[in-house]
């Protein structure tokens, strides 16, 4: 997770659903799928 001062300097909390027993993903792994998801909700 995220340290506090990155907690409480943001604006806005992203939840990105996931199945199974993860508990939580890589950095660069979320940033890809936020990414993905923001270019195609702009198709």
């Amino acid at each position: 997770g995220l340290s506090e001062e990155w907690l409480e300097n943001s604006t806005q909390n992203i939840i990105i659903p996931m199945e199974g027993e993860i508990d939580s993903m890589n950095v660069s792994v979320a940033a890809g799928i936020l990414i993905f998801e923001a270019k195609r909700q702009r198709r």
